[in-house]
């Protein structure tokens, strides 16, 4: 909550969810994260945007979104339910294991920074 004046007018942070669901047919969403340019307008219009990867994946990498909380699906869930809250971690390590066949132009992504 963040409180503006001497009047003390209190502002709610304004936190969005952004799903979308597999397996229905819908037309972004879960490949090469082609639904990430509707969570980046929707992440312009709100002070946070939670969502999932489905929605925000590896290409999120080159597109960053300061405001964006990038859950899995059973945070999610639990977050959904008013059983978890949620809160910021700015310490994430990323992984990335290569098969020692992987195409010469696919392994300049192992020595992306």
């Amino acid at each position: 909550m963040l409180c503006l004046g001497m009047q003390m007018q209190c502002k709610r942070e304004y936190t969005s969810v952004m799903i979308v669901p597999t397996g229905i047919g819908a037309a972004i969403g879960g490949y090469a994260g082609d639904a990430l340019p509707v969570a980046r307008a929707l992440s312009s219009v709100v002070d946070c945007l939670i969502s999932h990867p489905n929605v925000l994946n590896a290409a999120m990498l080159d597109w960053p979104m300061p405001n964006a909380l990038y859950v899995e699906g059973y945070a999610l869930d639990r977050f959904a339910e008013g059983l978890w809250a949620l809160q910021p971690v700015h310490q994430n390590r990323v992984g990335l294991v290569l098969d020692a066949g992987i195409e010469e132009e696919l392994s300049r992504f192992a020595s992306y920074k």
